[in-house]
């Protein structure tokens, strides 16, 4: 059993033998893995660091275009501030900001270009920019920079770009000829384009409209719930509805109305009238320029006329002969009594008539031709109406062939006015608004005059330029005998030759104040036809009975035929006494009576109404130098 022992001894030995063996290669592995993981871990973080530098090139990358696209948008915006058609002043300008900004050109590593075009709508609507063959006036620019940046830690260098687009649009607001006239003929005209509805404004009330003027930004804010320009675009109204979003949007901007209190009086009670008969419906505002809108926007966009301001009496007058257009005749009960200047001591009396052929409008936009066109983009027209004065003139205290006759002269007057004119043909902002300067165009209307017998009725737009006064004779004096009319004077009917279109340009500065060349709108039709028509009267005398004066005494039926016998007897006497007597009360008193009914009554309402006979006022208001806008 003594070797038993030993055999344990050395299983035993074999046993650590085999145990050492086995860690000895199991440390031996272990350091080869431990070798093989090193490799791994420095390979991945060599891959990370260059990752993390690459990061660090595009970040900078990154931060170098950011910072270049700031600078093109800067430039951008003061470069449209300074717009020329020739794109000189932008240029220079977008130069010196990108320097301000850090930005220095520099051969071809930092480079910046300049483009001037227009920003406007295309054919199918959309906005775009447009660089050739750009329609002057020109509103916006394209700044483009590039800048050659490094790759610091991989890659070669690389060539950053940047471009921004700006526009500042140039809005001006302006209308043809309407200024205030006594009140009397306001309350009255007003009246009577409403149906007859009573207007009875004091002059402080006409007075503090006639000083109130809004933003077109205030009339989108309160025209409609939502408040906006699409909004405004959409609404229709009535006159007193109209007064109702004036009276809101002088209240949100009380700053441009002289007296608030006065205009806000006025506009609650015109607010509170209701029109009696057929009125039109108003549309307030118009892009496309082919509706009968109240304000034809000549912008692109409504938003670009925010800054526009417009006249609160304007658009109330307009308002109401939109309201009245296309309505029949309606009467202005005005009374002479206490009306000095009609130039005569005969009892003189007038009934006049009104009728609106086709309204007016007020314009506010951008100078300049549409693209490709040969229309203005912003423009505005008077009225065409018909205006009717019967004057009646009697002799009955002037003594003619004994103390028994006397004559009652009627005057029948028909003034149909064609549409006038106005155009934006250019628009320059400098940096104030008295260096600012506008350029309007203006085209009077076409006038045409008749004496006699009245037009006839359902005159429409399309006939105004080519009408002609009615033919035939008018009745233009009764001869009584007590209080009997016992004999009739007639005459061929008159048309006193046409006033002519003309056209001029008026200019003024940015605050609308004229500079040059406006003319005064007086309207004259007195002093137009007083010498056409004495010479006519004269001339009609010494024609013959056919052509000239003619007298028909009345048929028995009228007279009986006692009185009918005795005057066939003295018809030889009383055509021989009552014809120059006809004639002497036309020749002395048409001429005043004419150029006083004109100072009281034709010219106030004509300029009141807007209308022109051979002249024309603009009413121009300050121009809106657009804050420059990122469009793109």
């Amino acid at each position: 059993m003594a070797w038993l022992p030993r055999r344990s001894a050395s299983r035993a030995t074999a046993a650590r033998t085999r145990r050492a063996w086995r860690w000895g290669a199991f440390s031996q592995g272990r350091a080869q893995r431990q070798r093989g993981s090193f490799a791994a871990v420095a390979a991945i973080g060599l891959v990370a660091a260059v990752a993390a530098l690459g990061v660090l090139d595009v970040a900078n990358l990154y931060l170098s275009k950011r910072a270049l696209q700031n600078v093109a948008d800067l430039a951008a915006l003061a470069a449209v501030q300074q717009m020329d058609d020739q794109c000189v002043q932008p240029l220079a300008t977008a130069q010196a900001n990108a320097a301000s900004n850090g930005f220095s050109v520099s051969g071809t590593t930092n480079t910046l270009a300049v483009q001037c075009g227009r920003w406007d709508s295309n054919s199918s609507g959309a906005m775009s920019f447009v660089t050739t063959s750009a329609t002057p006036p020109l509103n916006g620019v394209q700044v483009t920079v590039s800048k050659v940046a490094p790759y610091f830690f991989v890659g070669p260098k690389r060539t950053l770009t940047a471009s921004a687009t700006a526009k500042a649009a140039v809005v001006g607001s302006f209308q043809l000829g309407t200024t205030l006239v006594q009140v009397n003929l306001l309350n009255g005209m007003l009246s009577a384009l409403l149906g007859g509805t009573s207007v009875s404004l004091d002059a402080v009330s006409w007075q503090g409209l006639a000083n109130a003027n809004v933003k077109v930004s205030d009339l989108a804010a309160v025209a409609t719930h939502a408040g906006t320009y699409d909004g405004l675009l959409t609404t229709q109204t009535s006159v007193a509805g109209l007064a109702s979003i004036l009276l809101d949007a002088v209240t949100n901007d009380s700053a441009l109305t002289a007296d608030v209190s006065a205009a806000q009086g006025a506009l609650k009670a015109l607010a509170s009238l209701v029109p009696q008969g057929p009125q039109n419906q108003i549309k307030v505002a118009s892009l496309d320029g082919s509706s009968a809108a109240l304000l034809q926007l000549g912008v692109a966009n409504a938003q670009y006329a925010a800054d526009a301001t417009v006249n609160v009496l304007q658009m109330l007058i307009a308002a109401a002969e939109i309201a009245a257009s296309g309505q029949p005749a309606v009467a202005l009960n005005l009374s002479l009594g206490g009306m000095t200047g009609l130039g005569t001591s005969l009892p003189v009396g007038a009934t006049l008539t009104l009728q609106i052929v086709s309204p007016p409008t007020i314009a506010v936009g951008e100078p300049g031709l549409i693209a490709g066109t040969s229309t203005w983009r912003t423009k505005t027209q008077t009225a065409q109406i018909l205006l009717g004065l019967n004057a009646s003139i009697s002799t009955s205290n002037v003594p003619l062939v004994s103390s028994i006759l006397n004559l009652t002269v009627q005057v029948p007057l028909y003034v149909l006015v064609g549409q006038g004119q106005a155009w934006l043909q250019s628009a320059q902002c400098a940096a104030t608004k008295a260096a600012s300067t506008q350029i309007i165009g203006v085209q009077t209307g076409l006038a045409n005059i008749c004496l006699g017998t009245p037009v006839a009725a359902g005159a429409t737009a399309n006939s105004v330029n080519g009408f002609t006064c009615s033919t035939g004779t008018w009745t233009i004096a009764n001869v009584l005998l007590g209080s009997t009319v016992i004999a009739q004077v007639s005459a061929p009917n008159i048309q006193v030759p046409v006033v002519n279109q003309t056209s001029s340009t008026l200019a003024f500065d940015g605050n609308g104040n004229p500079l040059a060349g406006n003319t005064v709108n007086t309207n004259q039709i007195g002093s137009v036809l007083s010498s056409t028509l004495k010479s006519t009267v004269t001339q009609l005398t010494q024609l013959t009975s056919a052509n000239g004066l003619q007298i028909t005494v009345l048929p028995d039926t009228a007279v009986g035929s006692l009185v009918a016998l005795v005057l066939d007897v003295l018809r030889p006497l009383l055509s021989a006494a009552i014809l120059p007597a006809v004639s002497g009360v036309l020749s002395s008193t048409l001429a005043p009576i004419l150029s006083g009914l004109d100072t009281v009554l034709l010219g106030p309402l004509l300029q009141l109404l807007g209308v022109q006979i051979g002249v024309a006022t603009v009413t121009d208001y300050p121009l809106a130098c657009g804050v420059a806008t990122l469009v793109k």
